[in-house]
C-alpha cells in the first residue's frame, strides 16, 4: 500500500496524483490545439480574405466535424474501456495540428481542423470519466475543477505561443508555425500516457456486460459486489439506456438543454473575443491578445476555485451560481466603453462564464452510472460541439443584423443566464462527497 502524505489527500496515491497530472496536461494541449485556431481568427481572416459570416462558417464545419466523431466515438468508452481511446485520441490531433501548416487554402484548413479538433475533443469526455472514476469521492469536485482548468490554461498557452511565434514571421504565415510549435508538448503528453491504467470500475463494467450477454448472470452479479452495476440495463446499447432507462431519461433531456444553452454563448464570447476587441472594441490586436492572456490566467484559478465551491456546496449549486455571476458579467462587457473600462468587463466575463465548467462536468459525470459514464459524457461534449456550431453560425449573421450589443445581450448573456436557472430549478440534487455507485447505478 502506498502511504498517504496527509489526512486532506487521503485516498490519493502516487498513481492517482500522476493521473491527475497527465488529464490536466492532456486536457490542457487539446484546449491549446483549439485556441490556436480561435486566438488566431483575424489573421485567418486576411490569410484568405474572409468575412466575419464566413469565419463563422468555418468555424461552424469544424465543430460539427468535432460533433460526430465525438458521439459516434462515445460509445467505445464503455464499450472497449477508457485509456486505448484515450491515447489514440491525443495522439491523432498531434497529427493534424501539425498538418495545419499545409492549410494553403481555405477548404484545406477546413478539413485539417476538423481532423485535428474532433479526436482532441474525445479527449474531454476520457479525461472527465477516468478522473472521476478514480479520484476519492470527498475530493473529486475541488481536484477536476483544477483538471478542467486545463482549458484556459490551453488557451494561456495558445495565447503565448502567438504572442511569441507570430511576429517573428508574415502575418500570413505565422500563426501556421504556432501550430507547428504546438505539436511538441501534445507528443511529451502521449508518452506520458504509455503508464495509464483502465480504471477498475469500468474494467468490471465492461466485463459485466460481456457476461450478461453471454447469459452468466451468476458471474455478472458475483464481479459486480464492490461496485453496484443495473445488469437489466448494463447490456443495452449505451445511448438506448440514456434516453429510455427510466432513471435517466428525464435527466438526459434537462442536461441535454442546459449545455445547449450554456455552450450557445460560447463562439460569441471567447472563440470571436480578438475579433470583438479588435474590430468592435477598436483595441490593437497585441493589446488583445494580452488581455486574453490574463483573462485566461485568471480562469484557470477560477476553475479551480469553482471545484472546491462545487465540493462545499455541490455541483448543482455550484454551477448556478457562477452561471449567474458569468451572465451579468456579458452584460457589463456589452455595454463597456472605453478602454479601462472594456478591459475590466474582459476579464471579469472571460474566467467567470469559463469557469461554469468547474463544477458542470463533475456534475455530469457523477450522475450518470459507470455503465454509461462514458458515452454520457461524450453525448454532452457533442452538445457542446454542436452548440458551438449553432453559435459560430448566428454569430456573424446576428451582429450584422442588430449590432454588438444586442448580439452580446442575445447570444451571449441570456443563453448563459438560462442554463444556470435550468440547474437550479430542475438539475439532480447530488451531495458533494457521496460515492458513484450511491448516487445511481
Amino acid at each position: 500500500m502506498e502511504k498517504q502524505k496527509n489526512t486532506v489527500f487521503s485516498g490519493m496515491t502516487r498513481y492517482k496524483w500522476f493521473l491527475f497530472v497527465v488529464a490536466l496536461l492532456g486536457w490542457s494541449m487539446a484546449s491549446m490545439d483549439l485556441n490556436l485556431y480561435s486566438i488566431s481568427l483575424p489573421l485567418i481572416m486576411q490569410t484568405y480574405h474572409i468575412s466575419v459570416a464566413l469565419t463563422g462558417i468555418l468555424t461552424a464545419l469544424i465543430f460539427l466535424g468535432s460533433t460526430a466523431v465525438v458521439w459516434i466515438v462515445g460509445p467505445f468508452l464503455d464499450t472497449f474501456g477508457r485509456k486505448t481511446v484515450w491515447q489514440y485520441s491525443l495522439l491523432t490531433m498531434a497529427i493534424f495540428t501539425g498538418f495545419t501548416i499545409f492549410a494553403t487554402t481555405f477548404v484545406i484548413l477546413a478539413i485539417v481542423r476538423v481532423l485535428s479538433d474532433g479526436p482532441s475533443y474525445i479527449e474531454f469526455p476520457t479525461g472527465i470519466t477516468i478522473a472521476n472514476e478514480e479520484m476519492p469521492s470527498k475530493l473529486r469536485g475541488s481536484l477536476y475543477g483544477w483538471i478542467q482548468a486545463g482549458f484556459p490554461l490551453g488557451y494561456f498557452l495558445a495565447t503565448l505561443i502567438a504572442i511569441i511565434v507570430i511576429p517573428k514571421f508574415p502575418l500570413t504565415l505565422g500563426w501556421k508555425i504556432a501550430f507547428l510549435i504546438g505539436v511538441i508538448p501534445i507528443i511529451l503528453v502521449v508518452v506520458m500516457r504509455h503508464w495509464v491504467r483502465e480504471p477498475e470500475r469500468s474494467k468490471i463494467a465492461i466485463e459485466a456486460k460481456k457476461l450478461v450477454k453471454a447469459g452468466k448472470i451468476d458471474e455478472a452479479k458475483k464481479i459486480t459486489e464492490k461496485y453496484k452495476i443495473d445488469l437489466n440495463e448494463a447490456p443495452q446499447f449505451t445511448y438506448k439506456q440514456m434516453f429510455l432507462d427510466k432513471k435517466l431519461k428525464k435527466h438526459t433531456i434537462i442536461s441535454t438543454i442546459t449545455e445547449l444553452s450554456h455552450e450557445f454563448a460560447t463562439p460569441a464570447l471567447f472563440f470571436f473575443t480578438s475579433i470583438a476587441l479588435v474590430d468592435y472594441k477598436h483595441l490593437p490586436i497585441s493589446e488583445a491578445f494580452v488581455i486574453i492572456l490574463v483573462a485566461n490566467a485568471l480562469a484557470v484559478f477560477g476553475y479551480g476555485i469553482m471545484g472546491h465551491v462545487g465540493q462545499r456546496i455541490s455541483r448543482k449549486w455550484g454551477s448556478t451560481l457562477i452561471g449567474l455571476l458569468g451572465g451579468i458579467s456579458v452584460i457589463f462587457f456589452a455595454f463597456a466603453r472605453g478602454t479601462d473600462e472594456i478591459i475590466i468587463a474582459t476579464l471579469l466575463f472571460y474566467p467567470m462564464v469559463l469557469s461554469w465548467n468547474g463544477t458542470w462536468w463533475v456534475y455530469i459525470a457523477e450522475t450518470y452510472p459507470t455503465r454509461v459514464r462514458g458515452t454520457a459524457d461524450s453525448w454532452q461534449v457533442g452538445l457542446n460541439d454542436a452548440a458551438w456550431v449553432l453559435g459560430s453560425l448566428a454569430y456573424g449573421f446576428v451582429l450584422s443584423s442588430i449590432g454588438f450589443l444586442y448580439t452580446y445581450l442575445l447570444i451571449g448573456a441570456f443563453p448563459v443566464l438560462l442554463g444556470a436557472v435550468l440547474v437550479a430549478t430542475m438539475g439532480i440534487k447530488v451531495r458533494p462527497d457521496e460515492e458513484l455507485e450511491n448516487i445511481i447505478t
